[in-house]
């Protein structure tokens, strides 16, 4: 414990004394996940009617803003037209894109947000993944119609 002398408002003297008088400050300590890139998969359904310089310049937007916040991309995957399961706002079919990405956990809630207000976008989905798995997407299904035939061989009437 260290004392120091200093005077009250009366103008007489008085210790002071200090625990941490003497000591360096500490320095601020950040959170260990403001220190960690995270390992992020999004897909992101784009309105088919888009021409191939509005879909890059929709991934060319996205690449901002995970760079902007620290980030960085590691693949980009277009898939192309694809049909939807069910009709999303209006649509039947969609161009599919599959980012890997490294960003921090507050990065994905800003990414997620430009998602929501963007016009090109259908609809979307941001998970982490493992690390081993980054870069590696499956690649897409084939569109195949479906037939009826061959119900026979199944037992199906």
């Amino acid at each position: 414990m260290l004392k120091t002398w200093g005077l009250t408002q009366g103008g007489t003297l008085k210790a002071k004394t200090s625990r941490s008088a003497g000591r360096a400050p500490k320095a601020p300590v950040e959170k260990p996940e403001q220190l960690v890139l995270n390992p992020y998969e999004s897909v992101i359904i784009l309105k088919p009617t888009l021409t191939d310089e509005e879909v890059a310049e929709t991934l060319e937007k996205v690449k901002t803003i995970i760079e902007a916040a620290g980030g960085e991309i590691v693949s980009t995957d277009n898939w192309g037209k694809k049909k939807l399961a069910y009709e999303v706002k209006k649509e039947r079919r969609g161009i599919y894109v599959v980012q890997h990405f490294k960003a921090k956990p507050a990065t994905v809630l800003v990414l997620e947000r430009h998602y929501r207000f963007s016009e090109t976008v259908i609809k979307y989905m941001t998970v982490r993944i493992e690390e081993s798995e980054l870069g590696q997407s499956q690649p897409p299904k084939e569109d195949k119609a479906f037939s009826y035939r061959g119900r026979d061989s199944r037992g199906w009437r």
